[in-house]
């Protein structure tokens, strides 16, 4: 399983950049994962009803994470814990973190926030491209 990031989704759709294939293989495969930070990204930036349709129907058919039961919590503490060691990330992506890291599976994601809170020393996985 692998939550896949927005930044992975936008060149999936786009048919281009580095992780178009990847998300294309993950789905082939019924491995994508999402999570509500992610589906709500997305679906706001949906421009045409046939967009909707399109990836909509696509998303109905990935696993949807579960909210840890602590999340609110949880990524307030991690964003703390970044900015001490003087990494900012966006809240957006501070939730995103803690869902894979309760479900404990990586994040395909062209967002540098991840790769930022690995080197502070979070244990979060990503895929690697």
């Amino acid at each position: 399983m692998i939550l896949v990031d927005t930044s992975a989704w936008v060149d999936f759709f786009r048919g281009a950049g580095r992780f178009s294939t990847l998300v294309d293989e993950a789905l082939e495969t019924n491995q994508v994962a999402l999570c509500g930070p992610v589906l709500t990204e997305l679906r706001r930036g949906l421009n045409s009803k046939t967009e909707r349709s399109h990836v909509l129907g696509l998303l109905g058919g990935c696993h949807l994470l579960a909210q840890p039961d602590h999340l609110w919590e949880e990524a307030g503490e991690l964003g703390f814990y970044l900015a001490r060691r003087g990494v900012a990330a966006k809240s957006i992506d501070l939730l995103i973190a803690c869902y894979a890291l309760a479900h404990d599976v990586p994040v395909m994601t062209a967002d540098s926030d991840f790769s930022h809170m690995r080197r502070a020393g979070i244990g979060i996985a990503l895929v690697d491209v």
